[in-house]
């Protein structure tokens, strides 16, 4: 089970599990609808997706012919897409506030990276525990 939310917490949603890879799109839609280097995305079947709460705060966009944005009008969250003829939903993994699934074995990449700027080159920075600074 998949639990997710917008950051004001209106919107809440459910699905039964991520059916898709984990993708990083680094593409310039990407990067614009959600205000960084790129989007964590994976997808469910659109069958199991259930708004659970906050349908009518849902308001949709389209980015680009057949393809359908659904964010929070009230916070502005993207929560998911969805593209004209598919059975699946990419839902915005930073929406996710709950998995039960295990995940480890779910291929997971990084795409159009060509995109990239020289503000978005992360590869070989450091990481850091912040518990431990």
């Amino acid at each position: 089970m998949i639990s997710g939310s917008c950051l004001c917490g209106s919107v809440k949603y459910e699905s039964d599990q991520l059916v898709g890879p984990i993708v990083f799109c680094h593409c310039y839609f990407c990067r614009k609808s959600s205000s960084s280097a790129f989007s964590s995305n994976s997808t469910v079947e659109r069958k199991t997706l259930k708004i659970i709460e906050g349908e009518d705060n849902i308001h949709i966009y389209e980015s680009s012919p057949g393809k359908l944005r659904y964010f929070c009008s009230n916070c502005h969250t993207q929560l998911f897409h969805v593209k004209e003829g598919l059975d699946t939903v990419t839902i915005k993994l930073g929406t996710v506030d709950t998995i039960t699934q295990d995940i480890s074995q779910i291929e997971k990449f990084h795409i159009n990276c060509e995109s990239d700027r020289e503000l978005t080159d992360y590869e070989n920075l450091p990481k850091y525990d912040l518990t431990k600074i």
